[in-house]
């Protein structure tokens, strides 16, 4: 089963059970916590130590659909844990994957608005429990509520066969937090650096006293500064959901969420001269705001409704549906933004630019499993998918702002501005696109070897601004995995992406919707998880190929353009390891030598890809004490290096690499956990991208929280 909390109501003892939870005693915790914490029933009589380790995961449901052991995987996949991104206190995605082999998180700094990610080079495809969500030009970047999420799976490589439209370099699944049989209630109190002030409450449990409704309520409101003046970073989330499960055969979950981030534009954007270049005046302050306090108000909405049901027939067979109906809104606003310095290197020329955006998503996945066979056995899965997104997109770009001088600021000398789309100067985009795919996919376990075989063909057709395109493609994989009792599983795999575009070219080039996409990967591994499951490891060698590939338009630099082809050769190294009750340690490590081998586009014949560093690697760790007087204090470090790499496609702004250190201190007491975390723990100072001479982009700044959590 493919996210099984999803489609049936896990208790937590299984639920953690499959993501690998170790668990120990320790007089550190009082039993309700303990209990709630593992889902483990116990008798307080018997115990009088009790300890939980970071879960460590044993299986996944993105990569197959299926719930499959990841040792059985032909392909690299990370699995990030609701308690692993609790115990690092993160705020966002960008900052789960930090510690990801082949994952980039934040390669344009700080930007409230949105998550940045790449993975193996390529911006991922985001789904949330298996389906997709809006790819739009504001609606797609969306920053995800992390504590709303039980875990985030990413997906290296092509995914077409099970998920059609794909980029190759991979997925990001969002696996939200539903119902559970187990009675939950937490509340959490967090505040930190900018003035950030958050509550948050996760409650669930049975609705009933035969256990056949449960419920899940979390919700979270967050007021706070960040570390750039007059950005706030406000949020307000909530997501409900209910399962029905009437018998052992049928269960019925249905899943609500709303979203809302309240912010502004105006990060970034800064001139080299004065952050990567000398500047006669200085270096530009890292907290400068380019924009106007009255103006540059960024408000994003999200909201969505859906549900999972599963019926078991018996024998091995069982079908499956997920339906969900979002949408994505932009609220109309006015930004004013920076385009580099004037002749004197002090003041900014800004523009202005005024835009509003929605997209409508609507998608839904049937699948039918059949498990047979005694010799070679089978999980054969076929399954029919349909997926529907609306999207507008208006935008007033006009060189029509005050200077500023950037080492001096003066705000307001703008006091009227609104939103204005004039249909004289405005450019927009009305699209509709349409895909329905059908796949099989047969893993095959034979002895020690379990072989992978998939087919997928995809209709997608996009309507973008009275113009029509239709497309088809046919997708395939191949893997083969080899199980030693040793718990190392050496494999190998082949798979193809899919993936049409949403978007257009400028106008000048003709304004035409953009072609598909298509790539492939060749993959070659090792992975090694022991019985206990309290260590992971996987070593991974590839090679993507995309046709088609999308980069910034050198003349037009707020669009894209199609070149192409793009060859990316890499080898990740990624592993984590519960070494005894109270330590554990992770790592990983990622070379990746990307190149343009075809385009259209001078001057970036073999460039490397944007953002993109050589060399990324990353170590951590967390200690607690299990016995004596500090029985449950405990103690976290992590170092993350990111490698030189370049900001554009030409190749001609190149960023140093840099090196942030990170650590925490944990205490746990009866139903309480108190914890301190602190990211860029020396506050560096670097610069995460330079895309021309008039923008570059500061790093993370250093970010301290402090949380208290109450579970009973």
């Amino acid at each position: 089963m493919p996210y099984p909390s999803l489609f049936s109501p896990y208790s937590r003892t299984r639920l953690y059970r499959d993501l690998g939870l170790t668990l120990a005693f320790s007089s550190a915790f009082s039993l309700p916590l303990a209990a709630q914490e593992s889902g483990i029933e116990v008798d307080a009589t018997t115990l009088d130590r009790v300890e939980v380790t970071a879960p460590i995961a044993r299986e996944s449901g993105t990569a197959t659909r299926t719930g499959t052991r990841i040792a059985e995987i032909p392909q690299s996949i990370s699995v990030i844990t609701d308690r692993q991104m609790r115990d690092r206190g993160i705020h966002g995605v960008e900052e789960a994957v930090w510690f990801t082999a082949g994952a980039q998180g934040g390669g344009y700094g700080t930007d409230s608005r949105s998550d940045w990610l790449l993975v193996r080079g390529f911006t991922p495809a985001r789904y949330m429990d298996g389906l997709a969500l809006p790819e739009g030009s504001g609606t797609g970047i969306t920053r995800i509520e992390p504590y709303g999420l039980e875990r985030v799976e990413v997906l290296k490589g092509p995914a077409s066969v099970n998920y059609g439209a794909m980029p190759p370099g991979g997925l990001v699944n969002y696996v939200s937090k539903r119902p559970v049989e187990a009675p939950l209630h937490e509340v959490e109190a967090q505040v930190g650096s900018d003035d950030m002030r958050q509550l948050a409450f996760d409650f669930g449990g049975p609705l009933n006293d035969s256990g056949t409704l449960l419920y899940r309520l979390t919700g979270l409101a967050r007021n706070s500064d960040t570390s750039v003046d007059y950005i706030h970073d406000d949020r307000y989330f909530l997501a409900p959901a209910l399962t029905w499960k009437p018998d052992d055969a049928n269960s019925f979950t249905v899943l609500a969420r709303y979203q809302k981030a309240d912010t502004k534009s105006g990060a970034g954007f800064l001139p080299a001269e004065g952050t990567l270049l000398p500047n006669p005046n200085g270096r530009i302050p890292t907290n400068r705001f380019t924009g106007e306090p009255n103006a540059n108000d960024y408000v994003k909405t999200l909201k969505s409704l859906g549900y999972g049901f599963q019926h078991d027939f018996g024998a091995g067979t069982i079908f499956q549906q997920s339906l969900r109906y979002g949408t994505a809104e932009v609220d109309p606003n006015v930004a004013v933004g920076a385009f580099g310095l004037l002749a004197d290197q002090r003041n900014l020329f800004r523009y202005l630019w005024s835009t509003r955006e929605d997209e409508k998503t609507l998608g839904v996945d049937n699948n039918l499993q059949w498990h047979f066979g005694d010799r070679v056995q089978h999980t054969l899965l076929a399954g029919l998918d349909y997926r529907r997104s609306r999207y507008s997109y208006d935008s007033n770009f006009v060189f029509a702002a005050t200077s500023l001088d950037v080492f001096n600021p003066v705000y307001g000398s703008m006091p009227d501005l609104a939103p204005d789309f004039d249909p004289a100067t405005t450019a927009g985009t009305r699209q509709t696109q349409s895909q329905v795919g059908l796949y099989v996919q047969d893993q095959m376990k034979i002895d020690r070897w379990v072989v992978t075989v998939g087919g997928r063909q995809d209709w997608v057709g996009t309507d973008s601004n009275g113009s029509h395109q239709s497309d088809d493609k046919f997708s395939a994989r191949v893997g083969v995995n080899y199980l030693f009792d040793n718990g190392f599983a050496p494999y190998v795999g082949w798979s193809q992406s899919f993936q049409a575009t949403i978007g257009t070219e400028h106008p000048d080039r003709g304004g035409s919707a953009f072609v598909p996409t298509s790539g492939e990967q060749v993959e070659l591994g090792l992975k090694y998880q022991p019985a206990g499951g309290n260590l992971l490891a996987t070593l991974a060698l590839y090679q993507i190929t995309q046709e088609n590939t999308l980069t910034v338009d050198p003349e037009h630099t707020l669009f894209q353009i199609q070149q192409g082809e793009t060859r990316v050769r890499g080898a990740e190294l990624e592993g984590r390891w519960n070494v005894g009750r109270g330590l554990s340690l992770y790592g990983a490590y990622a070379y990746i030598d990307s190149e343009v081998t075809k385009t259209t586009v001078a001057d970036t014949l073999g460039k490397q890809i944007a953002l993109q560093p050589r060399h990324a690697a990353s170590a951590g760790g967390d200690y607690t004490i299990t016995e004596g007087a500090l029985s449950g204090l405990g103690f976290g470090a992590g170092v993350r290096y990111t490698g030189e790499h370049y900001g554009d496609a030409p190749n001609l702004w190149r960023t140093p690499s840099y090196t942030v250190f990170d650590a925490a201190v944990h205490y746990d007491f009866g139903n309480w956990r108190l914890q301190l975390n602190a990211q860029n723990v020396t506050d560096k100072e670097y610069i995460s991208a330079c895309n021309a001479v008039y923008w570059c982009y500061y790093g993370y700044a250093r970010n301290v929280t402090a949380t208290a959590r109450y579970q009973w």
